[in-house]
């Protein structure tokens, strides 16, 4: 049986509220050129597809974690960045990737995107939430698909995590 507990960046997650969790976004997994959310998650009731920012990161490269920083800022402040689109086709691979898998979509989806960055105000969060959501796919009407035609999108950090059943905790350094 495959742990409860993942790490993404200096966050561990405790997925045990879950009956499955897989990292998503795992090379051997994903090899296919296509991106990925960082977790999947299920319950008795929803699939939860999990996207992790962790600018805090100490090991990420500084160059890559300031540019997706400042992305991020640029987005959440009104301006033209590629960072909505690119969490919009990570939710949209990865429901394919489930799809191609045999999923039936029968459960309630919901994407969450952890940004654990008190910089961004209440403003620059709904700013940001509104264009990430313009970038999900919904609308699908096949009948064999009901969960998918509303994809339910929020913009979280650690605490409202919790909410969903998933436990964010920073690793203390050794």
């Amino acid at each position: 049986m495959m742990s409860k507990l993942l790490d993404e960046g200096n966050l561990q997650f405790d997925f045990s509220a879950f009956q499955s969790v897989e990292r998503f976004d795992d090379s051997k997994i994903n090899s296919t050129g296509m991106k990925a959310v960082d977790f999947f998650a299920e319950d008795e009731e929803c699939m939860y597809f999990i996207e992790v920012k962790d600018f805090q990161h100490p090991n990420a490269p500084t160059e890559k974690r300031n540019a997706d920083y400042q992305m991020l800022i640029a987005a959440a402040k009104d301006k033209e960045t590629v960072f909505p689109i690119e969490m919009g086709v990570k939710i949209k691979d990865s429901l394919l990737r489930r799809f191609s898998l045999g999923e039936a979509f029968t459960k309630k989806v919901i994407y969450l995107l952890l940004i654990n960055l008190e910089k961004l105000g209440e403003f620059e969060r709904g700013m940001l939430k509104e264009k990430i959501n313009g970038h999900i796919p919904t609308g699908l009407s096949e009948k064999r698909f009901p969960a998918f035609t509303s994809i339910e999108f929020d913009l979280v950090n650690m605490e409202q995590l919790k909410n969903h059943g998933v436990i964010c905790t920073a690793k203390t350094e050794v």
